[in-house]
């Protein structure tokens, strides 16, 4: 049976479920922006909330066994804590050393003694990287050999080979005046544990490659040769992808249907087949996934995946189980999906009078299709489908946004059901007013 996706249990997050950990198929954690740890020990049937950090927002961890490790934090009184027993208690790192990153965005721990974390993402503040080699008793910052802009993600396969990724100031500000519309991708490698640094993109090739307001923030290590970086930009989708360990880098576009931009989480299965996810769009409300079959050249929308993806994870080689976490945490396995219509993202929200494009997924052996369109406070405005033993597979529904009496709905909210068999599935869309239509709508 083939992989898929399905959200596991885990109560979702007022924002995001930041990360997620696991160690094993089964043994695995996740932290949220709501401050709250998770843990799950059966592959994420169940889970456990373990502790409540009430005043921090939650965004990365590492584990190095099941009984020892890591969290940082973007807010709060500690920037890192550590756990010796599985989770179940959590201390605050002191000591950390002067200059560091306040806020830890990324973490990795090699092992029980060697430790690294990576931040901040916030381009006027220090960004850089810290590391423990006694099981986080002492701490020293790292000489990158430049000065980031920003830092994001940090990954090591060793005590010595790593990188990091983040962004650099094309403008070169003075003194932390940095802002984000300046800054470009860079993508930092180390084979000495992180004695020295090298920009593996190369600086001459990075001003020239990629458009300013554009940074590195999750990164990838995939087989033997090939490295994976998401680009996070407010208004462009890309990811950056070398096939030589970092000697030569390409940007590649997301070309969707959904323009899909500002980017986070970034997993791929093989070198071939993989997903990019996050906010989605400018105004942090899409959400959208996109997936990917030719090593990223082309794209196409994939919110059946899941929302708000920021990490993925991937346990096996060849992969057995994977995980992702976004407003909850998905699992990728070969268990049975449940007959539920995946309703997938509206091409465009409609402006005046355009009509509006659906696309859902029907499943195998599903007996009885319905799609309605309701109004914001539930009342049914639409039924566009009512079939028994529909056709399975993607189908695309068009609503040319007129109520059951042909009567054009207003501008507003909508939601729209799909409902299989005994389960349903639901997304609200808009009717947007075009800004040449707002004087006439408005006059009596």
């Amino acid at each position: 049976m083939p992989l898929s996706w399905q959200p596991t249990s885990l109560p979702a997050a007022g924002s995001r479920t930041d990360d997620v950990w696991f160690n094993d198929k089964n043994v695995g954690w996740a932290v949220n922006s709501d401050g709250k740890v998770y843990h799950t020990t059966d592959g994420a049937e169940t889970w456990v909330e373990q502790r409540l950090f009430a005043d921090s927002y939650l965004r990365c961890l590492s584990f190095s066994s099941n009984q020892k490790g890591w969290i940082g934090t973007l807010s709060g009184p500690h920037s890192l804590y550590r756990t010796d027993d599985g989770g179940a208690s959590w201390n605050p790192v002191s000591d950390l050393p002067d200059g560091g990153p306040a806020r830890i965005c990324g973490l990795v721990a090699v092992n029980d003694d060697v430790i690294f974390a990576a931040g901040t993402n916030y381009p006027d503040e220090p960004a850089g990287v810290i590391c423990s080699r006694d099981g986080g008793t002492t701490w020293d910052l790292l000489d990158l050999g430049l000065d980031p802009a920003l830092l994001v993600d940090i990954y090591f396969e060793d005590e010595n080979t790593g990188w990091v990724v983040g962004g650099l100031d094309e403008v070169r500000h003075p003194a932390r005046d940095t802002v984000r519309r300046d800054v470009i991708p860079v993508v930092l490698s180390t084979i000495d544990g992180g004695q020295s640094w090298t920009n593996a993109i190369g600086l001459p090739i990075a001003l020239g490659a990629f458009p300013r307001g554009e940074w590195g923030w999750k990164i990838q290590r995939l087989g033997a040769q090939t490295i994976l970086v998401s680009l996070e930009n407010l208004h462009d989708g890309a990811i950056l992808r070398s096939d030589d360990l970092g000697a030569t880098w390409e940007r590649l576009p997301i070309n969707d249907r959904q323009r899909n931009a500002n980017l986070e989480g970034i997993g791929f299965l093989d070198k071939d087949h993989g997903w990019v996810g996050g906010w989605g769009d400018l105004f942090f409300q899409g959400g959208f996934t996109s997936e990917t079959s030719d090593g990223g050249r082309t794209w196409d929308d994939a919110n059946h995946v899941g929302f708000r993806l920021n990490r993925f994870r991937f346990i096996g080689d060849p992969v057995e189980v994977g995980y992702a976490s976004g407003d909850t945490v998905y699992k990728l396995s070969d268990a049975p999906a449940p007959s539920v219509a995946t309703l997938r993202q509206a091409v465009e929200e409609p402006a005046g009078d355009q009509s509006i494009s659906l696309e859902i997924d029907v499943p195998e052996e599903t007996q009885s299709l319905v799609v309605l369109v309701w109004e914001r406070f539930g009342r049914e405005v639409r039924r566009l489908v009512s079939e028994a033993h529909p056709q399975p597979g993607r189908r695309q529904i068009s609503w040319d946004l007129t109520d059951a009496e042909g009567v054009v709905v207003p501008a507003g909210s909508f939601i729209v059901r799909v409902v299989t068999d005994e389960s349903s599935t639901s997304r609200v869309i808009h009717r947007r007013i075009l800004p040449s239509q707002i004087k006439q709508e408005s006059q009596p």
